[in-house]
């Protein structure tokens, strides 16, 4: 039994310093709302830019990254999918949106993470996924992914102008974004990019239907 406490307490410890880091993306939403969209565009252009190069370098062995997941040591880790899918989300969708989906990323996969951390088999996108499994999150942190977007949304409703309805699909597709594994030529899709564009896709076109 101490093992585990022991085992456990590590793994939330890690999680808790990868959020950290995750909550960086908070600059986002309010460069949005103090700099306006171009800036805020620019600087994450370029901060991708030089993350790139970073990245290059850690994948030919030159240099070592801290809190790089186990299944990202040979393939793009996931700062570089964070920031792609910000970059897509500030150019694409009204700021209103863009700012509800950034937090659905920033705040509720963070939320998402630490339940995680606490529960087995939560990695559904590794290579350490045991082949054959549903690759879907327990319903627990579906629940607290889910519950914690539906707050942000609400919270933020009077600054990104979002009524429930488009908040509400937004929640759901970030948990489905979180939650289920899409995996494409063997791979799982990063839900640092998929959290923020399907969220934010599904806003975009229920705010569409409703002004119809």
């Amino acid at each position: 039994m101490p093992e585990m406490a022991l085992q456990w307490q590590a793994m939330l410890v890690k999680e808790v310093r990868r959020k950290a880091i995750h909550l960086t993306g908070l600059s986002v939403p309010l460069g949005l709302i103090f700099l306006g969209r171009e800036v805020t565009a620019g600087a994450i252009a370029l901060v991708m830019a030089a993350s790139l190069l970073l990245e290059a370098a850690r994948l030919q062995g030159k240099i070592r990254l801290p809190e790089i997941r186990d299944h990202e040591e040979t393939k793009v880790a996931g700062y570089i999918y964070y920031m792609a899918g910000s970059l897509l989300c500030v150019l694409f969708f009204s700021p209103g949106i863009a700012i509800t989906a950034m937090l659905f990323l920033s705040l509720g996969d963070t939320v998402s993470g630490l339940a995680g951390s606490i529960l087995k088999n939560c990695d559904v996108r590794g290579a350490a996924a045991p082949a054959g499994r549903r690759r879907i999150k327990p319903l627990p942190v579906l629940a607290a992914m889910f519950a914690a977007c539906l707050l942000i949304g609400y919270l933020v409703s009077g600054l990104s102008g979002l009524s429930f309805p488009v908040y509400l699909a937004g929640a759901a597709a970030a948990t489905f974004a979180d939650g289920v594994a899409i995996i494409i030529r063997g791979r799982g899709l990063d839900d640092n990019f998929s959290i923020p564009v399907f969220s934010g896709a599904l806003m975009s076109a229920v705010a569409l239907i409703l002004d119809s």
